[in-house]
């Protein structure tokens, strides 16, 4: 099922992202087929758990598969080794419904640099079997735009997916 175009440059107002959860270290939220969390404080395992579950329940209502986004904000430290092997498995479990994925970092370019390597190092122990970047917004949008639509059946758009997300960050208060 294919959704009408929304955003900018139509004349339908913007899908707005729907909260699945709100914590002090994270919040989850998805639009269309896209799981997205961000990740504001230090990623502990427990809440790596808690983003999984509430993955895979989203994946149960996507059958042809869903897009991960990831925005990892400027003031979150880098992940305690135990918080790294939960997301390294989380993202090997979740192979079975994740189409792509793709992780923004925030922030100074050292600090990116050392998340980025993090991200890799997951990304070599996971081994899942979909197309996994480490970009920028615009970036992800796009491969979000090429990518799911084929495996997923709905369009998105990814000047659409950026203008919400602008939205969603500023209704949680996050710039």
């Amino acid at each position: 099922m294919e959704a009408p175009p929304s955003g900018p440059g139509t004349s339908a107002p913007l899908e707005p992202w729907r909260m699945i959860a709100r914590h002090p270290g994270y919040i989850v939220a998805s639009w269309r087929q896209i799981f997205c969390t961000i990740w504001l404080q230090e990623t502990a395992e427990d809440d790596v758990r808690r983003v999984s579950e509430a993955c895979a329940e989203f994946a149960k209502q996507h059958p042809r598969g869903i897009g991960l986004l990831t925005i990892v904000e400027g003031a979150a430290p880098l992940p305690q080794a135990s918080a790294r092997r939960a997301l390294a498995r989380f993202l090997a479990e979740a192979s079975a419904f994740i189409r792509c994925s793709a992780v923004v970092l925030e922030g100074s370019a050292l600090r990116a640099a050392a998340v980025r390597s993090v991200v890799t190092g997951l990304s070599f122990v996971a081994r899942q079997r979909f197309p996994h970047k480490v970009c920028g917004i615009e970036e992800a949008g796009r491969m979000f735009a090429e990518i799911l639509p084929a495996a997923t059946g709905i369009r998105v758009s990814d000047t659409a997916l950026r203008a919400s997300l602008d939205e969603l960050r500023a209704a949680v208060g996050r710039p």
